[in-house]
């Protein structure tokens, strides 16, 4: 008997994957967790059902989500990763020798768990003495935080449903402002461009209820639902996407599988479907 899963997106659009071995199961207090082995991508980690990393896939996301605001700040020395907790924007954003120190702030420690022990790739960094790993809210730990500390905040989240609805609302956007020192970012996950103008609307809306600059940019990750996905870049000051660090990032080229120069420019350019989605409910 075959076995596949499959997975429903918020337009009852189906995802289906043929299953070689279930390789893990829990329940934590905040989420399901799932490791499963497939045919064509490898381990997937499933949080709740959705497909949260695969091994063949999951560099598109981590690089577009750690290397972007890293090479856009002119020297980035701290950051602060909200969720995350599969490691693989720590390993990313570890390839930056100018950044010092880096807090990984992730609700469940099981999913720290589960990663270290099927995606030890993925993992890697967790354990490097420029990181830090709190178990903790997210939330919480941003509202409890110093003024003006870190340079990026990173929140690498789950969908604005569960654990992770708390992390897309205006009012945790105006916390992670505080705690940014001049000249810093915020970049969220923000959802495929394909989803709902009411979704991706008042995501944006609420980001900007703490920025007085709101940039998105998309990549292609093909276990995603539509197989396109979005980002949304904050700050306070207006931001020229032209000049981000481009010896830095043609020095680290070699060890990157998605992002080179022409794709960090490329990945601005916004669909006009998408942007009229964004513009509807700002």
């Amino acid at each position: 008997m075959e076995l596949w899963f499959k997975e429903i997106d918020e337009a009852n659009v189906s995802y289906s994957y043929k299953v070689k071995d279930v390789l893990y199961k829990a329940q934590s207090s905040f989420q399901k967790i799932d490791v499963i082995d497939t045919e064509a991508y490898g381990r997937m980690l499933l949080i709740d059902g959705l497909v949260m990393i695969t091994e063949k896939d999951e560099f598109v996301y981590h690089e577009m989500i750690a290397h972007v605001p890293a090479l856009l700040h002119v020297e980035p020395k701290k950051v602060l990763v909200i969720g995350g907790g599969d490691g693989g924007t720590v390993r990313e954003l570890l390839k930056h020798e100018c950044i010092q120190e880096i807090t990984l702030c992730e609700i469940d420690g099981m999913v720290i768990d589960a990663a270290k022990r099927f995606f030890p790739a993925v993992a890697s960094g967790l354990d490097n003495p420029r990181v830090e790993v709190v178990v903790s809210d997210g939330i919480e730990f941003v509202s409890n935080g110093k003024s003006d500390f870190f340079d990026l905040v990173i929140v690498d989240s789950t969908d604005p449903v569960g654990p992770g609805e708390g992390l897309f609302t205006e009012v945790f956007y105006r916390s992670v402002a505080r705690v940014l020192a001049p000249g810093g970012f915020i970049v969220c996950q923000s959802e495929s461009p394909w989803y709902s103008v009411e979704l991706l609307g008042r995501i944006n809306k609420n980001v900007m209820g703490g920025f007085a600059f709101v940039r998105n940019y998309v990549g292609s990750i093909p276990t995603y639902p539509r197989g396109l996905w979005s980002w949304t870049l904050g700050s306070q000051a207006p931001v020229d996407i032209s000049s981000f660090d481009r010896e830095r990032l043609l020095v680290m080229e070699p060890h990157l599988s998605y992002l080179n120069c022409e794709v960090f420019s490329a990945a601005f350019a916004l669909p006009s479907f998408y942007l009229r989605k964004l513009q509807a409910l700002s």
